[in-house]
């Protein structure tokens, strides 16, 4: 199975437009938005966009995409909101966390985020894909190259009920990849260098993971 990954998008035509090409190109079996596919208002003209991309699309909310994105995304059926329900899809589990912490205030989905990490402790296998939008912290998380936030909980929880892959984004500048332990730790990103990235999961085979250059 071929993944395309993408996040941060925020509601942007001309990056839509390229992602659209992305897809065209590199033939991925599924594209994962990690949060932040709209900027606050009007999400429904972004949605719109999204849903022409011509191959299965998951996603979960970031913390630029109102409560209200969630509505619109079940309502339409056309893109699918992970959460805590596990999605299979080509052998893997996909599993999703919506909102994220816009720092440096405390949200109520910061809050929340113990309580939906323990409602999945119990569904975590070797095979799943975690889709969050804060990357766990220490990973991919430095706010300008200088100071770690992302998030304490997340980490905690991969450390102790470990997934194959957790796919994030939120912290532009560190588009990228790296390890927690075993799993593989994916900031998807789209920033002034890197339009998300492809990753192909082969029975048996590590994951072969190459991020995408603006061209």
């Amino acid at each position: 199975m071929r993944i395309y990954a993408v996040a941060d998008i925020h509601g942007k035509k001309d990056l839509i437009e390229k992602i659209r090409e992305i897809v065209q190109k590199e033939s991925p079996d599924l594209m994962i938005l990690a949060g932040d596919m709209t900027q606050y208002g009007f999400p429904l003209k972004t949605l719109v966009q999204l849903e022409k991309i011509s191959i299965p699309v998951f996603a979960v909310r970031g913390n630029s995409d109102l409560k209200y994105v969630e509505t619109l995304i079940k309502h339409r059926g056309k893109i699918r909101l992970l959460n805590q329900d596990p999605v299979e899809y080509q052998g893997k589990q996909f599993l999703g966390l919506n909102g994220t912490l816009p720092l440096p205030l405390v949200s109520k989905s910061c809050l929340n985020e113990p309580r939906r990490l323990r409602q999945i402790e119990n569904l975590m296998t070797p095979d799943t894909i975690l889709v969050a939008h804060p990357p766990p912290r220490g990973i991919c998380d430095k706010v300008g190259n200088r100071f770690s936030a992302g998030s304490f909980c997340l980490r905690r929880f991969i450390e102790n009920h470990p997934p194959l892959m957790v796919v994030c984004g939120h912290i532009h500048e560190q588009a990228g990849y790296g390890y927690l332990k075993n799993t593989v730790v994916v900031n998807c990103a789209a920033n002034k260098t890197f339009t998300g990235a492809i990753i192909d999961c082969k029975k048996d085979m590590p994951l072969n993971i190459k991020m995408v250059l603006n061209e």
